[in-house]
């Protein structure tokens, strides 16, 4: 009988799929070290896996999605700084008070969607999700979704407009 440490190493086209379906088109060059890193973490990991809560698979899949989620937040985090050293401030004051200003708003807005459009949300404009990706892990079906998309899109823009 198989051990789950040998599953796990089993796995690899698993976890590159897993991985590549989890991430946006523009960061799927880091698919293939990120399956290799959501082994090392599966195998690290491997006591807190409980049976009771699920199948293995779907526990592996779990571990994979949150690390691709992880790398996708501390990408969208990294301030590029261009090869001469140079930083361009094309921005005036002023811009840069309307995009906090903005953000303020939206923070504010946000906090009045319930969980699943903050959720919706936060999928499609900081992760870049698609309906797909959406319904597949919210396990709803991709029609459902878009409407639900639509409608949180809708409230938020209410919400921000009422915060104004």
């Amino acid at each position: 009988m198989k051990t789950n440490l040998d599953l796990i190493s089993e796995q690899l086209p698993y976890f590159r799929a897993i991985a590549k379906r989890s991430l946006p088109n523009h960061y799927l060059h880091l698919a293939d070290d990120l399956a290799q890193d959501a082994i090392i973490k599966a195998i690290e990991n491997i006591s807190k896996f409980d049976p009771a809560k699920g199948n293995f698979k779907s526990w592996l899949y779990r571990v994979t999605q949150n690390l691709c989620f992880d790398a996708i937040r501390s990408m969208k985090k990294m301030d590029l700084v261009p090869l001469n050293g140079t930083i361009m401030h094309n921005d005036t004051t002023e811009q840069k008070d309307l995009e906090h200003t903005q953000l303020r708003v939206i923070r504010k807005a946000m906090a009045f969607l319930s969980d699943r459009d903050r959720q919706l949300i936060t999928y499609r404009f900081m992760y870049g999700m698609s309906g797909r990706e959406m319904a597949q892990l919210m396990n709803i079906p991709e029609s459902q979704i878009n409407i639900y998309f639509q409608r949180a899109k809708n409230r938020l823009k209410e919400l921000c407009k009422e915060a104004a």
